[in-house]
This record gives C-alpha cells, sequence and structure tokens, in this order.
C-alpha cells in the first residue's frame, strides 16, 4: 500500500487544494491530510519546504516523491492510479478538460 499525503491550507480555502482533495476522493484512495497556517507562514518551515519545491499548497508526497501546483498533483494521481480515469483517453479530449 502506497503513503499519500496532501498538505493543504489551514482555512481549507484553496480553490487548488480543492481539486488536489477532490481528484484523490474521486479515485477512492486512501491519504492523510495535513494543514499549512499560512497565515503563520508554515509553508516557508523548513519541514514543509522540503517538501514543497514551490513553499505553497497543495502538495502531494507520495511514497516520498513530492510534487506541487495542483494540475501537476491531479495529472499524476489520474496517470499513478490509473483504474479508474479521471481525464479522458483520447489527446483532444483530455486537452479540453485540462
Amino acid at each position: 500500500m502506497s503513503s499519500l499525503t496532501l498538505y493543504v491550507d489551514s482555512n481549507y480555502v484553496s480553490p487548488y487544494a480543492m481539486s488536489a482533495y477532490v481528484a484523490l476522493k474521486e479515485k477512492q484512495l486512501e491519504f492523510e491530510m495535513k494543514t499549512v497556517n499560512l497565515d503563520r507562514q508554515e509553508n516557508y518551515h523548513h519541514l514543509f519546504a522540503n517538501a514543497s519545491l514551490t513553499s505553497r499548497v497543495p502538495t502531494l508526497v507520495h511514497d516520498g516523491f513530492s510534487l506541487s501546483e495542483s494540475s501537476a498533483i491531479d495529472e499524476y494521481i489520474d496517470e499513478t492510479f490509473a483504474d479508474t480515469r479521471s481525464y479522458p483517453v483520447d489527446i483532444k479530449q483530455r486537452a479540453r478538460a485540462r
């Protein structure tokens, strides 16, 4: 079983974090969610900054591999856990969905 952790803002207001959250939920994947208090600038704390290339949320950590930016996370989830596709298989339809 793989380990998935999604870092989101502590106020739960980021639409980008929501996108990654929905992608994980739609795939019915088990994951841990951790919050980062942006008001206190916890995103610049070395523990989080080491995991996030951009020091922003959302950040996904999957078995030691970390990825930031919601669109990259959504595509990574879709391609890594391909049993149920979130994006269309057809290249042109997939481009429109993005």
